[in-house]
């Protein structure tokens, strides 16, 4: 009989409450959507209406209703993030398997590199490349992407080099398995744990550091984003005119997707490398 292991558990519950969080919202924001009868893009006339029961969340400065724009922005938000992360992993993971599997020279090169993108800020770089390209949705993924990779790129390889020291590697090379083999058939399985805890993780990571370019104003200003709203309400100074429903909405929504996709990582590197040790 297998042991229950308290730690393995409470990775478990990790998981699937941040799965039921994040789905939650997703329920939240496609029913926002298909529901409410107001366009998050079209003034209704009133401005900075508070909660009512017309406008549930109120309007904002430019009278649409607050509700539908965070219906919209959590869509945006989400898919920002994930298309962003996916970029991210699929670069670092390149860049790392790359670094750990050549080594040498080129490995050091590679590390040089990442520690001079490590030590600039992610807000700093991302604000650079943002003023130099055309702001868009898409440039701004690109922007998430170019500014993200090392991170991923350095606990890549750092796991790689772990595993490649292992006895079944030594095993595969001694019966003549080549580099390719080795990434395809071992190195890369062995990883998925930390490469999808990453994956989350760059989500996360992407979702604040949109949310922070659009809130100085650096993202499409023709796109509903959870930023997008929390920029509206900076520009018409809400906090001090207390319009609070025009950014606490958005501001927990931002807090509650980031907490759910930590425990969704966490629950994930846990459960995924506890499989990978009972395998190997």
């Amino acid at each position: 009989m297998k042991k229950i292991i308290p730690e393995a558990i409470f990775h478990e519950i990790s998981l699937r409450v941040g799965l039921l969080i994040i789905v939650a919202v997703l329920v939240f924001s496609l029913a926002g959507v298909l529901v409410t009868p107001w366009n998050p893009l079209e003034s209704r006339g009133d401005i900075l209406q508070p909660p009512s029961s017309n406008h549930l969340l109120g309007t904002d400065d430019l009278g649409r209703d607050i509700l539908a724009l965070l219906s919209r922005g959590v869509l945006t938000s989400l898919f920002i993030g994930l298309v962003a992360a996916a970029t991210t992993t699929l670069i670092g993971l390149l860049i790392g398997l790359v670094a750990a599997l050549y080594g040498g020279v080129l490995d050091a090169i590679i590390m040089r590199i990442v520690d001079f993108l490590l030590a600039t800020p992610s807000l700093v770089l991302a604000m650079i490349l943002v003023a130099i390209l055309k702001p868009s949705i898409w440039n701004i993924v690109l922007v998430l992407a170019v500014t993200s990779w090392p991170g991923v790129s350095r606990v890549v390889r750092a796991h790689i080099l772990q595993i490649l020291s292992s006895g079944y590697i030594d095993a595969a090379k001694s019966l003549g398995a080549g580099l390719k083999h080795i990434a395809i058939k071992h190195v890369v399985p062995a990883s998925l744990p930390i490469i999808l805890a990453n994956m989350v993780t760059s989500v996360r990571g992407a979702i604040l550091l949109e949310a922070g370019l659009s809130f100085l104003g650096l993202g499409d200003p023709s796109t509903i984003s959870l930023g997008t709203i929390l920029f509206y309400a900076r520009r018409t100074a809400a906090l001090a005119s207390g319009a609070w429903w025009t950014f606490v909405p958005a501001g927990l929504l931002i807090t509650v997707i980031v907490y759910s996709l930590t425990m969704i990582s966490l629950g994930v590197e846990r459960l995924l490398s506890r499989e990978r040790v009972y395998r190997y």
